[in-house]
């Protein structure tokens, strides 16, 4: 990882290809509560879970098949055939039935709020990912209905199209084009946000009188009112192409499909090689958020190891959010959770460069993610019930006796 390169510069990019069809999906559902059954027949558009949190949209098959087994994490669909549900007609109207609407269809619409200025980001996440440019070239319509779409719920007085310096990005009507450095992180949310505003928001949280939205975002939003059938694709990089890969396809099949292996030792992983997640197995299907898909060798990137923080504050000097990622990994290495939140583990926007910096290979990104998982798990415990207090043997009320 030591000749890894931070450019978000995309340069010129092939056309949005549409991925081949698997004989099998297995569509992730931890964040939804799915409403079918082991056996259950479905079609291209059926709804198959329903989300857990609010505005989050729905999960719907990419394809026809039968549900053959439906656990805790995901739901395995056998593909029979492409045959689909009737489309449906948007609303006319810009208030609630319209975001009720787009969130049955599998729109995350809880960012859909009134709010003054409307950001849609058009930087890539990561180094390699490249997924905006060809939305930004070829399907210019379709991201101006999703713009449109999102403008009559949002209402805003300044619409901001932010790019990096050097990738092709043409304004919307009413649109202004601001670019940030060609450098990672400046493609993540809270650096756009702040690039913007300048003002700086935590992760998670909603920032004031601004609406955020990707330019992937803007296009499946597009493609729901084009064609009024659920959004169950995803716009993801692999291998230098950018492909529209149905929800729920096996890892292992888009690397074979990229004419690449998997050996005993490599990692595949999802997202960016900075903030990426390594798949469990090649039977796990991409998730509606996947952006790239990487086969990192073994050998290659980052080895990481248990040892000791030396102390060299190089993890502290590069962080965008100016916090302490050796102290915080610390804390939760032995478990002290709580102890982490003082030294601002919540700021921490997992950019994952303290990771790419340390001089001793310590998995602080990681470290981090747990100690946030932690902390949110204390927080949501429930103390047990109390068990009601036998009666004293003074508080009894003493026998009467005869005289």
């Amino acid at each position: 990882m030591t000749n890894y390169s931070f450019s978000l510069l995309t340069g010129d990019t092939g056309p949005l290809v549409k991925g081949t069809r698997p004989d099998c999906l297995r569509i992730p559902i931890h964040a939804h509560k799915p409403i079918l059954a082991s056996g259950d027949q479905v079609l291209s558009g059926t709804k198959i879970a329903e989300a857990k949190a609010d505005g989050h949209g729905d999960l719907h098959s990419p394809l026809a098949g039968t549900i053959r087994e439906v656990d805790s994490f995901s739901m395995r669909i056998e593909v029979t055939g492409n045959t689909r549900t009737d489309s449906e007609t948007p609303p006319g109207d810009s208030g609630e039935s319209l975001s009720r609407w787009l969130h049955n269809l599998g729109i995350n619409v809880s960012r859909f709020r009134r709010a003054q200025t409307l950001i849609i980001n058009a930087v890539p996440p990561e180094p390699g990912i490249s997924i905006y440019e060809p939305l930004l070239r070829d399907y210019r319509k379709t991201l101006e209905l999703g713009l449109d779409t999102v403008e009559r719920m949002v209402e805003p007085t300044k619409i901001f199209l932010v790019a990096a310096k050097g990738n092709r990005a043409n304004a919307f009507a009413n649109c202004t084009v601001m670019h940030v450095a060609p450098t990672y992180p400046n493609g993540l949310d809270q650096l756009v946000i702040k690039a913007v505003t300048g003002r700086e928001t935590l992760p998670g949280a909603t920032p004031e009188n601004t609406v955020l939205l990707s330019v992937s975002d803007l296009y499946l939003i597009g493609r729901v009112m084009e064609t009024g059938r659920p959004a169950t694709e995803t716009v993801m990089t692999i291998d230098g192409q950018n492909l529209l890969v149905r929800i729920g396809t096996p890892v292992g099949f888009l690397v074979a499909e990229a004419g690449g292996s998997v050996q005993p030792g490599d990692r595949v992983v999802l997202g960016g090689l900075m903030r990426g997640i390594p798949a469990l197995n090649l039977e796990q299907g991409v998730g509606r958020d996947s952006t790239g898909l990487h086969v990192v060798r073994k050998g290659e990137g980052l080895e990481s190891t248990d040892n000791f923080c030396l102390g060299c504050g190089e993890c502290e000097r590069h962080c965008p959010a100016r916090i302490m990622p050796g102290m915080i990994s610390r804390c939760a290495e032995f478990k002290h959770f709580a102890r982490a939140e003082t030294f601002h583990v919540h700021s921490c926007i997992e950019c994952g460069i303290c990771g790419y910096w340390c001089k001793a290979q310590r998995p602080l990104l990681q470290y981090i993610r747990l100690a946030k998982f932690e902390i949110a798990l204390l927080r949501t415990a429930t103390s047990p019930a109390k068990e009601p207090e036998k009666e004293k043997d003074s508080d009894k009320c003493p026998e009467k006796t005869d005289d």
